[in-house]
């Protein structure tokens, strides 16, 4: 009976050991957990300077830098045609001619007229050095030489009207008219286009009117080429703002020397705005309150700092950092939330 109490005695004094060790373990543990919990995971950044380039996206529309219907002046028969669809054509160029032999024929006659009536005139100025009665007839004489004078001038432009040439280097469009065919005033006989230069039309929001200056680069692309650029310049800017959608037409010149360009269509205008070098650092690391504007800085330690900073522009996910930190800080970027001043951190990710 002793040794069954001696026994007892002996399993109560190791319950008490193991229950006491216990009472010592737990709060250890929960100092271990706590101080695991101080240690933040995040994902970090450094604060760089790098080009900060703004720029507004629009529709555009391609139209020629030039661009006509040659149409006929005047009614008759077509007698000469030289178009070569498609092909380029330089300035004066003959393109079609109409029936002319009436007009060349009052030409020739109004001519001879002329030719006679000057002979006239230079025998009445001999005669009126010496016979004052012969003045008269002076007089008369110069009004019919000038008259004939006006005369041949509209002769000689009716006669030009019948030949029409291209007013500018180009590349002619396709042929509305055959050879013989009679035109009235009015006809279009085909289309010439200047096409080396391409303008390409768009309207900008007006909150971006005081940005935009005549000489800022431009690129465009097409369906047609996929990601191809083509890289251009504002050439005019409209002096009117359309009053219902509160926009402003933009002119682009863009060099089309290879012709992928064409006249009528749809270019995707990426205006840019502004190219500078600046400081910046993702918006992600941007912690406002009120109406400022904090960062958690990572210190030598490991520990994060709140500091206030100063920004200035913004492009998609990056803003300008005007002051508040230097080139090369180290800023959080992702977990932000768990953070204060202080706590400790540790760096996961990219």
């Amino acid at each position: 009976m002793a040794k069954l109490h001696s026994k007892l005695i002996w399993v109560i004094l190791i319950a008490l050991l193991v229950f006491v060790g216990y009472l010592y373990w737990i709060p250890s543990q929960k100092t271990d957990i706590r101080r695991d919990a101080a240690v933040v995971a995040v994902s970090t950044a450094k604060v760089e300077t790098k080009p900060m380039i703004r720029s507004v996206n629009s529709l555009g529309t391609g139209i020629s830098n030039n661009s006509i219907q040659l149409i006929s002046p005047t009614s008759d028969f077509v007698t000469e045609l030289n178009i070569r669809e498609g092909k380029a054509i330089k300035k004066d160029e003959v393109i079609a001619r109409l029936h002319d032999v009436e007009e060349r024929a009052r030409v020739t006659e109004l001519e001879g007229i002329l030719e006679d009536q000057k002979r006239q005139l230079d025998r009445l100025k001999n005669l009126a050095t010496t016979q004052a009665t012969a003045q008269s007839m002076l007089d008369e004489q110069q009004t019919r030489v000038n008259t004939t004078l006006a005369q041949l001038d509209i002769a000689k432009a009716q006669l030009a009207e019948m030949t029409i040439r291209a007013p500018f280097d180009g590349y002619l469009g396709l042929r509305q008219v055959s050879v013989g065919a009679y035109i009235t005033n009015g006809t279009v006989i085909t289309t010439l286009d200047d096409l080396n230069t391409l303008r390409v039309a768009f309207s900008v929001a007006e909150h971006y009117l005081a940005d935009i200056s005549v000489g800022m680069p431009l690129t465009v692309t097409n369906a047609a080429y996929g990601n191809i650029s083509f890289n251009g310049k504002v050439s005019a800017i409209d002096t009117r703002l359309d009053p219902i959608t509160r926009t402003v037409t933009v002119h682009g010149a863009l060099p089309n020397d290879d012709l992928r360009l064409r006249p009528g269509m749809l270019l995707h205008v990426k205006l840019e705005l502004d190219n500078r070098q600046a400081m910046q650092i993702s918006e992600k690391a941007l912690v406002p309150q009120q109406q400022k504007q904090f960062v958690y800085k990572v210190g030598a330690d490991n520990k994060v700092t709140q500091v206030e900073v100063k920004t200035g522009q913004r492009v998609p996910g990056w803003v300008e950092i005007l002051s508040g930190l230097e080139e090369g800080d180290e800023v959080v970027v992702e977990g932000i939330q768990k953070l204060r001043s202080g706590v400790t951190i540790n760096r996961v990710g990219g």
